[in-house]
Protein backbone atom coordinates (compact mmCIF):
# COMPACT_ATOMS: atom_id res chain seq x y z
CA UNK A 1 0.00 0.00 0.00
CA UNK A 2 2.61 2.38 0.97
CA UNK A 3 4.56 1.88 -2.87
CA UNK A 4 0.94 2.23 -4.43
CA UNK A 5 0.70 5.77 -2.21
CA UNK A 6 3.80 7.13 -3.05
CA UNK A 7 2.93 6.20 -6.54
CA UNK A 8 -0.24 8.36 -6.16
CA UNK A 9 0.95 10.80 -4.72
CA UNK A 10 4.08 11.30 -6.74
CA UNK A 11 1.54 11.47 -10.20
CA UNK A 12 -0.32 13.90 -8.03
CA UNK A 13 2.65 16.16 -7.69
CA UNK A 14 3.34 16.05 -11.10
CA UNK A 15 -0.35 17.12 -12.15
CA UNK A 16 -0.06 19.74 -9.77
CA UNK A 17 2.91 20.98 -10.94
CA UNK A 18 1.93 20.57 -14.91
CA UNK A 19 -0.77 22.45 -14.03
CA UNK A 20 0.96 25.40 -12.41
CA UNK A 21 3.51 25.37 -15.51
CA UNK A 22 0.67 25.41 -18.05
CA UNK A 23 -1.36 28.22 -16.20
CA UNK A 24 2.16 30.13 -16.04
CA UNK A 25 2.37 29.95 -19.90
CA UNK A 26 -1.11 31.41 -20.43
CA UNK A 27 -0.19 34.02 -18.34
CA UNK A 28 2.43 34.44 -20.60
CA UNK A 29 0.44 34.23 -23.84
CA UNK A 30 -2.29 36.43 -22.74
CA UNK A 31 0.02 38.81 -21.25
CA UNK A 32 1.98 39.47 -24.80
CA UNK A 33 -1.54 39.10 -26.60
CA UNK A 34 -2.61 41.84 -24.32
CA UNK A 35 -1.91 44.88 -25.82
CA UNK A 36 -3.55 43.46 -29.12
CA UNK A 37 -6.58 41.95 -27.79
CA UNK A 38 -7.22 45.38 -25.73
CA UNK A 39 -6.93 47.46 -28.97
CA UNK A 40 -9.30 45.40 -30.92
CA UNK A 41 -11.58 45.72 -28.08
CA UNK A 42 -11.40 49.52 -28.31
CA UNK A 43 -11.94 49.35 -31.66
CA UNK A 44 -14.57 47.43 -31.59
CA UNK A 45 -16.20 49.23 -29.20
CA UNK A 46 -16.09 52.35 -31.45
CA UNK A 47 -13.34 54.69 -29.91
CA UNK A 48 -11.85 57.31 -31.89
CA UNK A 49 -8.45 56.48 -33.32
CA UNK A 50 -5.35 58.42 -32.76
CA UNK A 51 -5.31 61.94 -33.96
CA UNK A 52 -5.12 62.34 -37.77
CA UNK A 53 -5.76 58.60 -38.88
CA UNK A 54 -9.90 58.36 -38.88
CA UNK A 55 -9.67 59.24 -42.58
CA UNK A 56 -7.30 56.26 -43.05
CA UNK A 57 -9.29 53.59 -42.14
CA UNK A 58 -11.07 54.09 -45.25
CA UNK A 59 -8.12 53.36 -47.16
CA UNK A 60 -9.49 49.94 -48.17
CA UNK A 61 -8.42 49.53 -51.78
CA UNK A 62 -6.52 46.61 -53.34
CA UNK A 63 -3.93 48.88 -54.87
CA UNK A 64 -2.83 51.88 -52.32
CA UNK A 65 -0.15 54.63 -53.20
CA UNK A 66 0.87 58.09 -51.04
CA UNK A 67 2.63 60.52 -53.28
CA UNK A 68 5.14 62.25 -50.81
CA UNK A 69 4.81 65.79 -52.32
CA UNK A 70 6.99 68.38 -51.15
CA UNK A 71 7.27 71.33 -53.76
CA UNK A 72 4.56 72.19 -56.32
CA UNK A 73 6.39 71.21 -59.12
CA UNK A 74 4.14 73.56 -61.44
CA UNK A 75 1.35 70.63 -60.59
CA UNK A 76 3.62 67.47 -62.46
CA UNK A 77 2.45 65.27 -59.52
CA UNK A 78 -1.14 65.86 -60.36
CA UNK A 79 -0.45 64.53 -63.77
CA UNK A 80 1.13 61.81 -62.69
CA UNK A 81 -1.87 61.13 -60.13
CA UNK A 82 -4.04 61.29 -63.03
CA UNK A 83 -1.87 58.84 -65.54
CA UNK A 84 -1.63 56.66 -61.98
CA UNK A 85 -5.56 56.62 -62.06
CA UNK A 86 -5.69 56.10 -65.72
CA UNK A 87 -3.51 53.10 -66.28
CA UNK A 88 -4.99 51.24 -63.28
CA UNK A 89 -7.99 51.86 -64.94
CA UNK A 90 -7.50 51.23 -68.94
CA UNK A 91 -4.55 48.98 -68.10
CA UNK A 92 -5.33 46.49 -66.20
CA UNK A 93 -8.95 47.41 -65.90
CA UNK A 94 -9.23 47.74 -61.99
CA UNK A 95 -12.01 50.12 -61.07
CA UNK A 96 -10.97 53.65 -59.35
CA UNK A 97 -12.60 51.66 -55.73
CA UNK A 98 -10.41 49.65 -55.88
CA UNK A 99 -7.06 52.19 -55.89
CA UNK A 100 -6.36 54.62 -52.86
CA UNK A 101 -4.47 57.48 -54.45
CA UNK A 102 -3.04 59.87 -51.03
CA UNK A 103 -1.17 63.26 -51.99
CA UNK A 104 0.73 64.05 -49.07
CA UNK A 105 1.57 67.65 -49.59
CA UNK A 106 3.65 69.28 -47.34
CA UNK A 107 6.30 72.22 -47.79
CA UNK A 108 6.54 74.41 -50.64
CA UNK A 109 3.44 72.09 -52.21
CA UNK A 110 1.11 73.85 -49.84
CA UNK A 111 -0.22 76.52 -52.78
CA UNK A 112 -1.89 73.14 -54.45
CA UNK A 113 -4.41 73.33 -51.49
CA UNK A 114 -5.10 77.18 -51.03
CA UNK A 115 -8.48 78.59 -51.60
CA UNK A 116 -8.74 81.40 -54.33
CA UNK A 117 -9.08 84.10 -51.67
CA UNK A 118 -5.76 83.12 -50.03
CA UNK A 119 -3.78 83.12 -53.72
CA UNK A 120 -5.15 86.41 -53.86
CA UNK A 121 -4.69 87.62 -50.45
CA UNK A 122 -1.20 86.74 -49.79
CA UNK A 123 -0.18 87.05 -53.29
CA UNK A 124 1.04 83.18 -53.32
CA UNK A 125 1.72 82.77 -56.80
CA UNK A 126 4.44 86.00 -56.12
CA UNK A 127 5.77 84.02 -53.01
CA UNK A 128 5.87 80.66 -54.44
CA UNK A 129 6.94 81.24 -58.04
CA UNK A 130 3.61 80.10 -59.42
CA UNK A 131 2.96 81.71 -62.54
CA UNK A 132 -0.50 81.57 -64.24
CA UNK A 133 -0.65 80.14 -67.52
CA UNK A 134 -3.44 82.52 -69.00
CA UNK A 135 -2.08 85.80 -67.97
CA UNK A 136 1.79 85.03 -67.83
CA UNK A 137 1.89 86.56 -64.50
CA UNK A 138 2.63 85.89 -60.72
CA UNK A 139 -0.61 83.82 -60.14
CA UNK A 140 -3.44 85.03 -57.87
CA UNK A 141 -6.05 82.21 -57.56
CA UNK A 142 -5.41 79.05 -57.39
CA UNK A 143 -4.33 77.34 -61.28
CA UNK A 144 -4.21 73.71 -59.80
CA UNK A 145 -7.94 73.61 -59.66
CA UNK A 146 -10.77 73.25 -62.43
CA UNK A 147 -12.22 76.48 -62.41
CA UNK A 148 -8.97 78.06 -62.99
CA UNK A 149 -7.30 75.21 -65.18
CA UNK A 150 -7.61 75.03 -69.01
CA UNK A 151 -5.61 75.92 -72.34
CA UNK A 152 -2.09 77.30 -71.87
CA UNK A 153 -2.55 76.58 -67.80
CA UNK A 154 -0.30 74.95 -65.83
CA UNK A 155 -2.82 71.52 -65.49
CA UNK A 156 -5.69 70.60 -67.48
CA UNK A 157 -9.13 70.42 -65.84
CA UNK A 158 -9.06 66.79 -65.69
CA UNK A 159 -5.49 67.03 -63.70
CA UNK A 160 -7.16 69.58 -61.15
CA UNK A 161 -7.23 69.03 -57.46
CA UNK A 162 -10.90 68.77 -57.13
CA UNK A 163 -11.27 66.34 -60.61
CA UNK A 164 -8.78 63.74 -58.84
CA UNK A 165 -11.11 64.40 -55.93
CA UNK A 166 -13.97 63.02 -57.50
CA UNK A 167 -12.02 60.53 -58.23
CA UNK A 168 -11.19 59.02 -54.43
CA UNK A 169 -7.87 60.64 -54.95
CA UNK A 170 -6.89 62.30 -50.89
CA UNK A 171 -5.09 65.59 -50.66
CA UNK A 172 -3.81 65.31 -47.16
CA UNK A 173 -1.45 68.49 -45.77
CA UNK A 174 0.21 68.83 -42.12
CA UNK A 175 0.14 71.67 -39.12
CA UNK A 176 3.50 71.77 -39.57
CA UNK A 177 2.91 72.88 -43.32
CA UNK A 178 0.65 75.71 -42.35
CA UNK A 179 2.94 76.74 -39.60
CA UNK A 180 5.67 77.19 -41.94
CA UNK A 181 3.93 78.87 -44.62
CA UNK A 182 2.29 81.32 -41.76
CA UNK A 183 6.14 82.38 -41.28
CA UNK A 184 6.89 82.64 -44.85
CA UNK A 185 4.02 84.99 -45.48
CA UNK A 186 4.14 86.96 -42.32
CA UNK A 187 8.20 87.43 -43.27
CA UNK A 188 7.50 88.96 -46.36
CA UNK A 189 5.06 91.49 -44.51
CA UNK A 190 1.68 89.80 -45.49
CA UNK A 191 0.09 89.75 -42.06
CA UNK A 192 0.31 89.42 -38.48
CA UNK A 193 1.35 85.38 -37.78
CA UNK A 194 -1.91 84.18 -35.75
CA UNK A 195 -4.15 85.85 -38.40
CA UNK A 196 -2.28 84.36 -41.63
CA UNK A 197 -2.13 81.43 -39.99
CA UNK A 198 -6.05 81.63 -39.00
CA UNK A 199 -6.40 82.33 -42.36
CA UNK A 200 -4.94 79.51 -44.26
CA UNK A 201 -6.60 76.85 -41.50
CA UNK A 202 -9.84 78.48 -42.62
CA UNK A 203 -9.26 78.63 -46.47
CA UNK A 204 -8.06 74.94 -47.80
CA UNK A 205 -10.19 74.00 -50.57
CA UNK A 206 -12.77 71.53 -49.69
CA UNK A 207 -11.75 68.21 -48.63
CA UNK A 208 -8.27 68.51 -47.50
CA UNK A 209 -7.19 66.48 -44.50
CA UNK A 210 -5.46 68.46 -42.19
CA UNK A 211 -2.86 66.45 -40.09
CA UNK A 212 -0.77 66.86 -37.03
CA UNK A 213 2.66 66.19 -38.77
CA UNK A 214 3.56 64.80 -42.07
CA UNK A 215 6.74 62.31 -41.46
CA UNK A 216 4.16 60.76 -39.01
CA UNK A 217 1.29 60.18 -41.67
CA UNK A 218 3.63 58.99 -43.77
CA UNK A 219 5.03 56.35 -41.36
CA UNK A 220 1.11 55.84 -40.01
CA UNK A 221 0.19 55.05 -44.35
CA UNK A 222 3.31 52.34 -44.89
CA UNK A 223 2.08 51.08 -41.26
CA UNK A 224 -1.18 50.13 -42.93
CA UNK A 225 0.06 49.02 -46.24
CA UNK A 226 0.12 52.14 -48.60
CA UNK A 227 2.64 52.14 -50.86
CA UNK A 228 5.46 54.97 -50.40
CA UNK A 229 6.12 57.27 -54.03
CA UNK A 230 8.55 60.51 -54.10
CA UNK A 231 6.90 62.56 -56.96
CA UNK A 232 8.79 65.26 -57.80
Amino acid sequence: MADIDDDANGRTARRSFLGRLLAGGTALTLIGAGPRGIAAEENSAGQDPPPGEDWMRDLTGKHRVGFDWSAHKNGKPLSQGKNYLDAWRDAFRVTEHDVNLVFCIHGDAIPVVLGNALWSRYKIGEQYDVVDGATKLPAVRNVFIAENAGAGGLVAPAESVDSLQKRGARFVVCRNTVAGATKKLAAAGLGESDEIRAAILGGLLPGVILVPAMLVTLTQLQERGVRYLKVA
